[in-house]
């Protein structure tokens, strides 16, 4: 006799979005690269864009057999011009409810969103960094309101946080972004201690906007340094949280996940 329940060892499809399962998709997305492969996109291109369509893939994979489907730079959310006219509203990704035959003249309903950033762990070792940093979540976190003032549900922000270590005697800094920079920085910032530093510093800046989690991705090695991507990953930002960074009130207490 059969019964409604999975089969043992088998997990339930996921039927929103969450820290866990972005942190999951994150892993997966990082073991899909080639040795060095991703160290070289981390030094020379805006990395958050190969990881977020990784995971958004991931994701894809995981949602498939589902109502729902994964939008990379989604517009499904109106925002009010200048003008007072309505523009779609890029989003980085979002889990949305695939459409019906009768619902096409509405909005699908939104399952999750994850808005992606990368700062140099060089960038984000004093408090004026990780403000700066903060700035750059919250504003993101804004654009989760349509026109009408909706809150869009589980508001999510992953924060990239490539850290670069020399490990040969030359490096091509001729053609990595950033290159003379990360050259000068490396030195100082390239230890351990300021990659711990940079991210544990991030994390309790981002906690009164919501739960947050840590983890890392081994970049492997290229132009002559070694790349590691740890990253903080926040949310979900409780609708509260988001009222009170547009009114410019106090945050409200965050509660667990």
């Amino acid at each position: 006799m059969t019964t409604g329940h999975p089969a043992k060892g088998v997990a339930e499809p996921p039927t929103s979005l969450t820290a866990q399962l972005l942190d999951d998709c994150l892993q997966s997305a990082g073991h899909s690269y080639a040795p060095g492969e991703l160290a070289y996109l981390a030094l020379t291109s805006q990395i958050e864009n190969p990881i977020r369509d990784r995971v958004a893939y991931q994701l894809h994979l995981r949602l498939q057999r589902t109502r729902l489907d994964v939008g990379r730079e989604w517009t499904g959310v109106d925002a009010e011009r200048e003008d007072g006219t309505l523009a779609g509203r890029r989003l980085d990704l979002a889990i949305v409810e695939r459409w019906g035959r009768r619902s096409r003249r509405y909005p699908p309903p939104v399952h999750g969103v994850a808005e992606f950033k990368a700062v140099r762990t060089s960038h984000a070792q004093t408090a004026g960094d990780v403000n700066s940093v903060y700035k750059l979540v919250t504003d993101d976190i804004i654009k989760c309101i349509s026109a009408g003032g909706v809150i869009l549900p589980a508001i999510h922000s992953v924060v990239l946080l490539p850290h670069a270590q020399i490990v040969r005697r030359t490096v091509a800094q001729h053609v990595i972004k950033g290159g003379w920079k990360l050259m000068w920085t490396g030195q100082r910032f390239q230890a351990d201690a300021a990659r711990k530093g940079a991210v544990d510093g991030l994390a309790a800046r981002l906690a009164p906007l919501g739960p947050v989690q840590t983890g890392m991705i081994d970049g492997g090695e290229a132009l002559g340094m070694r790349v590691t991507l740890p990253y903080v990953i926040l949310g979900p930002v409780a609708s509260e949280t988001v009222d009170a960074l547009v009114n410019d009130w106090d945050l409200p207490a965050v509660t667990s996940a």
